[in-house]
């Protein structure tokens, strides 16, 4: 007899238990009914307004601010210059800026992310993303960030950026390259101070110097002489050092540029053979033609570029090295003429 009781007792509980989850998901349901419909009542409100630059007052709604947010990730993409100015300004009265920084805060990287790329944009809370995002235990989300502020032109100082990312210790992104370039465009020696400071990983130097040579906003000459001193070093970033001189086409980097055409490594002579061909270093023409017979196919093709980049010079140099008896050289001269059609 106590047994059947018990079992009684045991499948009452069941029959409780199965209740109370169904009633809790006929709740739940009927909560995010009402959740969607408020949430869509206030998109056809705010959408319109958004667009419009209006001054939108939500009061204490934090269903209207999540709204508000959202629209303001999807709108912004779609527009530019004043159009953007005037949503961000609609969007702050809608509470959007207070969401985004809540939303600095969450468990998932990808939101804290959006949020800070998103938040950049608003005048009255770059400082969250300055403290909080650029400080964020993701790596992805403090360079994420970091690009977003720069963007803007909202970005703190090259040399506060590199030590908080720590470019070139932990921070090892191609994205850095991008990064300084947008520093450039709106302050060039912040950037360019990078170069004198002893601190600082070469690494952080050499994205500096690839968005400086790149956009011309300084006086080139302490640039190329940085890079000059830098290129006679022995590095892996020497490669690098020699395009960005080709780019710059400074004469003051040609001692450089053909000191590295006798490079032990095949990678240096390649770069030192492409600067010499963009920066129409014609006294090169004698080196480049000797390193058509190079054993390796990726400096014989460069230096053959270059002697067709070099003028009159360099053609001819090319059409004597496709009569030459070795092999490798005359194979070389030959592709490269007939590449440019001047076989």
């Amino acid at each position: 007899m106590t047994t059947l009781v018990s079992l009684w007792d045991f499948s009452l509980l069941l029959c409780l238990i199965a209740l109370a989850a169904v009633a809790g998901l006929l709740l739940a349901r009927v909560i995010g009914e009402w959740r969607g419909k408020h949430r869509a009542d206030w998109r056809r409100k705010l959408l319109p307004a958004m667009m419009g630059g209006e001054t939108i007052d939500v009061g204490g709604s934090r269903l209207a601010r999540s709204v508000a947010a959202t629209l303001t990730l999807e709108l912004t993409e779609l527009v530019r210059g004043s159009d953007r100015e005037a949503l961000i300004t609609a969007a702050s009265s809608a509470g959007a800026g207070e969401e985004l920084r809540r939303r600095l805060r969450s468990r998932a990287p990808q939101d804290r992310l959006i949020a800070a790329e998103a938040l950049a944009m608003f005048p009255d809370h770059v400082d969250a993303v300055t403290q909080v995002a650029l400080t964020d235990r993701s790596p992805d989300v403090r360079l994420g960030a970091a690009l977003a502020l720069a963007q803007e032109g909202r970005a703190p100082s090259a040399g506060e950026l590199v030590r908080a990312l720590g470019i070139g210790t932990r921070e090892h992104s191609l994205l850095v390259v991008s990064l300084m370039r947008d520093l450039v465009k709106t302050d060039p020696h912040s950037v360019e101070a990078l170069l004198y400071d002893l601190d600082l990983p070469d690494e952080a130097k050499l994205a500096a110097t690839d968005a400086l040579a790149e956009s011309g906003a300084i006086d080139h000459a302490p640039l190329v002489s940085w890079m000059a001193e830098a290129a006679g070093e022995d590095s892996d970033l020497q490669p690098r050092i020699f395009r960005a001189l080709g780019r710059i086409g400074h004469p003051a980097g040609h001692e450089a540029i053909l000191g590295g055409l006798d490079s032990p490594s095949w990678q240096v002579r390649t770069a030192a053979a492409e600067a010499a061909g963009r920066s129409a270093l014609s006294r090169a023409v004698p080196k480049l033609a000797g390193m058509l017979d190079d054993e390796e196919w990726w400096v014989r093709f460069r230096a053959g570029e270059a002697l067709a980049r070099l003028g009159a010079a360099g053609r001819l140099a090319l059409h004597r090295a496709a009569i030459d008896p070795a092999p490798a050289a005359r194979a070389a001269a030959k592709a490269t003429l007939a590449e440019r059609g001047m076989a």
